[in-house]
């Protein structure tokens, strides 16, 4: 590994989250005060709703939102299988059953197709990721569950200011997710929101959030304790000023370089549409017929040419252990995109302090892999 590591993603903050957070411990006001307000309205004007609902983490976020759609024991969520556990633990913990549907070769986001072929009487949402910065097909989706009655809760875990045709994700279904995680498009440390139109969605979050509290005594409903510090909700507050911009890098950054790598035979770059904006969460290199053997070779060369890179969902999550144990048999399930994309997909560097050089020199480490 050379001394000049180039990591794969990174937290960028400053003396302008410092300062905020700093004056929030100065005041002694921690928690559900006027910074979480701001936070809350100044998100849900980003993103083009009329509510936003902090909570404590993007997997409380999705838990919550399902919580309020009447989610619960025995009901079915349709969901895809390439994403990270919490899309799934969230129906888990509700008592619900995740029912897997394929993904879209061209963005590895839910497919409608497969999706309307999975909808029972049971289903109850249809949970959408947007996957690694990439926007769902939402009409489509839209379409499917409108005419079931079905809601949708997007995931927008890895893609905060994504576009799909001019609308950003978390606007276009009845709720949307978002986690503020220390390496996302933009952080709090932890953290999450829920945005939404209805107002009923946003009201019964706020009690879940807090106890299933209405007033300071009267628990109207189970719920936890998932709010968000006002420390949290300062740094947010200049974060999200910070997102567009730190968004373009991101976007330029991730077209530079698979723009240089896009022409190598064991590769496929993925074809965004003109009708989305990506914000690549992930610098997607999809490798080529492999059986595991090359990405375990390519890992070891990219370590050993002190470059950093994401290598995750190795396996669809119906292969979840887990699972079996809380009695769900998924065994004859087979989703063939899905089974073609899991574990075969590296994440490069592509984060926003990348200079050029880095990347030059990224592109040039991945043209010269002896593959």
């Amino acid at each position: 590994m050379t001394d000049d590591f180039i990591k794969v993603a990174q937290p960028f903050v400053g003396e302008e989250e410092a300062s905020a957070v700093r004056d929030v411990l100065l005041s002694g006001e921690y928690v559900s005060g006027s910074k979480v307000e701001a936070f809350e309205k100044a998100f849900a004007e980003y993103v083009g709703t009329e509510f936003a609902v902090a909570v404590s983490n993007g997997t409380s976020a999705l838990y919550i939102s399902l919580e309020t759609m009447g989610v619960g024991k025995g009901d079915e969520v349709i969901v895809p299988p390439l994403t990270f556990f919490a899309t799934i633990s969230s129906v888990l913990y509700l008592g619900a059953i995740p029912v897997f549907a394929d993904i879209d070769a061209d963005d590895f986001c839910l497919s409608w197709k497969s999706a309307e072929e999975k909808i029972s009487p049971r289903t109850k949402a249809i949970i959408p990721v947007h996957l690694f910065g990439a926007p769902a097909k939402m009409d489509p989706l839209k379409g499917l569950a409108k005419g079931k009655s079905i809601p949708i809760l997007e995931d927008c875990a890895q893609a905060h200011g994504s576009e799909y045709k001019n609308k950003k994700v978390g606007s276009m279904g009845k709720a949307g997710a978002f986690s503020f995680f220390a390496t996302k498009h933009m952080t709090t440390g932890e953290g999450g929101m829920i945005t939404t139109n209805d107002p009923d969605i946003a009201d019964q979050a706020k009690i879940i959030r807090n106890h299933g509290m209405s007033g300071r005594d009267g628990h109207i409903r189970l719920g936890f304790n998932n709010r968000m510090t006002e420390m949290e909700a300062a740094m947010g507050l200049v974060q999200l000023g910070k997102l567009d911009g730190l968004n373009q890098k991101r976007i330029h950054n991730s077209h530079y370089i698979l723009q240089g790598v896009k022409d190598l035979p064991w590769v496929n770059i993925p074809v965004g549409k003109s009708e989305i904006k990506h914000t690549y969460f992930w610098c997607p290199l999809w490798i080529k017929e492999d059986n595991g053997k090359k990405i375990q070779k390519l890992k070891e060369y990219l370590t050993d040419n002190g470059i950093g890179f994401r290598h995750r969902y190795q396996e669809p999550l119906y292969r979840q252990p887990v699972l079996k144990k809380l009695g769900l048999d998924y065994s004859k399930i087979f989703l063939p995109v899905v089974e073609q994309v899991a574990g075969q997909v590296i994440g490069l560097p592509n984060h926003a302090g990348l200079t050029q050089r880095q990347m030059d020199r990224i592109v040039d480490v991945v043209r010269k892999f002896p593959f």
